[in-house]
């Protein structure tokens, strides 16, 4: 059988959706994830995973804008919060780290 290969729309029984560019069945290039209980994420994908330059929403409504480097904040970015309080600088390994 085939794996997704190009652009597509994938739903998930649970109710998650990716609407985006597919390779060898994977999440791969540009595309919106949209999670259970309106976490979401909206960028680049490499072999599934959040890589490159992406937007991910959490359900609370926080939000990371930046690079991400296999699924974790890694370069330059910003935390935003819904308490009103942000982060703008650099990552590394998922954290905060150098110039903030």
């Amino acid at each position: 059988m085939g794996k997704a290969d190009g652009k597509g729309v994938y739903t998930w029984v649970n109710g998650e959706v990716y609407d985006g560019e597919w390779s060898v069945g994977l999440k791969h290039g540009y595309g919106i994830w949209r999670g259970l209980y309106n976490d979401s994420y909206i960028g680049e994908w490499y072999e599934s995973k959040a890589h490159g330059y992406g937007v991910h929403t959490w359900k609370n409504g926080d939000r990371y804008e930046g690079e991400w480097y296999f699924c974790l904040k890694h370069g330059t970015g910003t935390d935003i919060f819904i308490n009103g309080d942000s982060y703008t600088g650099e990552y590394v390994d998922g954290k905060p780290e150098g110039k903030g």
